[in-house]
């Protein structure tokens, strides 16, 4: 028995029905945004925003690369986990930058009391991107997120564009750092609070971060010392003891620590790109899926309706239609004529025995014939095209 395509049947009967569709593209409305700045500090600057290199590398994220793991640029932008590394972001007057980095205090509105959306611009690198840095300060700026990358006929931002303001660069240096003197019971607290942590990252120190020069420091300074094989045995003098050598070792440690750590948050930031993507991938797909089984649906819905209710030896289009349905079911044989004649009567109340519908409707397309139609033509349409997506 030969077999009409139900798809090629809808599309001939939604030909007469079909709908033209416009699109538009449209761009992020105008919004502000919170906009700060940081910079790339190097060794032997004649002042630091913390006093020394060592604390502006720990606030800079070291200062060479993005979270991203680019390299440093103008028109780099450190923006909330919302915005996609690679998002683009118009800044009145200052152009058009990229989204390449991260921050722990760089957070969306809502947050840390900001009403806006944080974003920290790089502004170079030495004491020159520090003192544009300072200059900037935290501005209140309007700008778009760009859709497209002819949405506006702007160029990449140019840092050069900052004034540098005169500053008193004096009150940013300090003295000493936590690598250039012992400590003991009368040290700061703060400053023994700074050894505590960096050990503690380095998992010497398992004790409280109170600031207090207990045994459990000293027992985990000589940890540190005996692993790096500044001593070997607790008797060796020093043992215990935060003196020159081992300040000095700790700092090279502690950097190359940093180091590690911010290729560990580049890598652990990529990967949770690389998962968002394919959720929403996966999601946008599942949702196209659910769209298309929804406009067939609609499809075989519309097309049963079109059957209508003929009676014996009704003529039209809406017959012919259901005598196409019938035949791609396997009940009709011969040539669609339009008429719903003795044969097209036989074929619908075979389908009808078939499936068990109530003999007060056999012979006519009643709700219970229709809904089996129904159906029985979507699951066919999606067995097609199931059929269809493989052979492709």
């Amino acid at each position: 028995m030969k077999n009409i395509s139900i798809s090629l049947i809808l599309l001939q009967f939604l030909s007469i029905l079909s709908p033209v569709f416009a699109s538009e593209t449209s761009l992020s409305e105008t919004r502000k945004f919170i906009v700060t700045a940081y910079y790339s500090p190097l060794p032997n600057q004649s002042f630091y925003l913390k006093g020394s290199y060592e604390a502006d590398i720990r606030l800079n994220g070291n200062g060479t690369h993005g979270a991203s793991g680019k390299w440093v640029y103008e028109g780099m932008l450190a923006a909330p986990k919302t915005y996609p590394f690679g998002t683009k972001i118009y800044l009145q007057w200052l152009g058009v930058g990229t989204v390449d980095d991260r921050g722990g205090a760089i957070v969306s509105a809502g947050s840390r009391g900001y009403d806006a959306d944080r974003l920290d611009i790089w502004m170079g690198e030495w004491e020159e991107g520090l003192k544009r840095a300072l200059s900037w300060g935290k501005r209140s700026v309007m700008g778009k997120i760009l859709t497209s990358a002819a949405a506006v006929d702007e160029k990449t931002i140019d840092i050069s564009k900052v004034q540098i303001a005169k500053i008193n660069t004096k009150k940013y240096i300090k003295e000493e750092d936590i690598f250039s003197k012992a400590i003991g019971k009368n040290t700061d607290s703060e400053k023994i609070k700074e050894v505590q942590t960096i050990l503690a990252n380095l998992s010497y120190y398992r004790g409280e971060i109170d600031g207090e020069y207990s045994k459990a420091l000293i027992d985990a300074i000589y940890d540190f010392q005996f692993a790096n094989k500044l001593i070997t045995a607790p008797t060796n003098l020093g043992a215990g003891y935060f003196g020159v050598q081992t300040r000095a070792k700790l700092k090279k440690v502690y950097i190359a620590y940093q180091e590690t750590e911010k290729e560990r948050i580049a890598e652990e930031a990529r990967l949770a790109e690389e998962r968002a993507a394919e959720e929403a991938r996966i999601a946008l797909l599942k949702a196209e899926q659910e769209k298309q089984r929804l406009a067939e649906q609609k499809e075989v819905a519309l097309f049963v309706q079109s059957f209508g209710t003929p009676k014996m030896n009704e003529i039209g289009v809406h017959v012919r239609y259901l005598q196409q349905a019938l035949q791609t079911l396997g009940y009709f044989e011969g040539k669609d004529t339009a008429i719903f004649g003795p044969k097209t009567n036989s074929a619908l109340i075979s389908y009808q025995t078939d499936k068990g519908i109530d003999r007060g409707e056999l012979g006519e397309l009643g709700k219970a014939t229709k809904e089996a139609l129904f159906q029985d033509l979507l699951s066919l349409k999606e067995k097609q095209g199931n059929k269809l997506a493989m052979n492709n």
